[in-house]
């Protein structure tokens, strides 16, 4: 599972750096910020289809069907996520990745209870 979410991960990292990187403001760019992005779900916390990205101790929760800010956010990096989940390989990946969550999640659920 953790392979989808890495290769959600790296194609995020490269979009927000190439978006920024054609901005007029592009040399106070830290892109080592970036180094920490993660990209996850969590089935238990939310049941509705959604994902998670992390960037360093800020967080957002966006809705998996029409990106929809569902809690927190990324401050000025939120803009660019928006134009990211509009691709539609993230599209795609982010829905198999639910998939998987949900399969995982059951599986879990039920060894639990044996």
């Amino acid at each position: 599972m953790s392979a989808e979410f890495h290769n959600l991960e790296v194609s995020l990292k490269e979009f927000l750096i190439e978006s920024q990187r054609d901005s007029y403001n592009s040399k106070n760019i830290n892109f080592y910020k970036y180094n920490n992005l993660k990209v996850f779900m969590d089935v238990k916390k939310n049941r509705m289809p959604h994902f998670i990205i992390r960037v360093g101790i800020s967080e957002s929760m966006h809705n998996l069907l029409n990106c929809e800010k569902l809690s927190g956010g990324l401050g000025s990096d939120e803009r660019y996520i928006y134009r990211w989940f509009e691709k539609t390989s993230v599209k795609t990946e982010l829905n198999e990745a639910w998939k998987i969550s949900l399969k995982f999640e059951t599986v879990q659920m039920k060894n639990e209870v044996e």
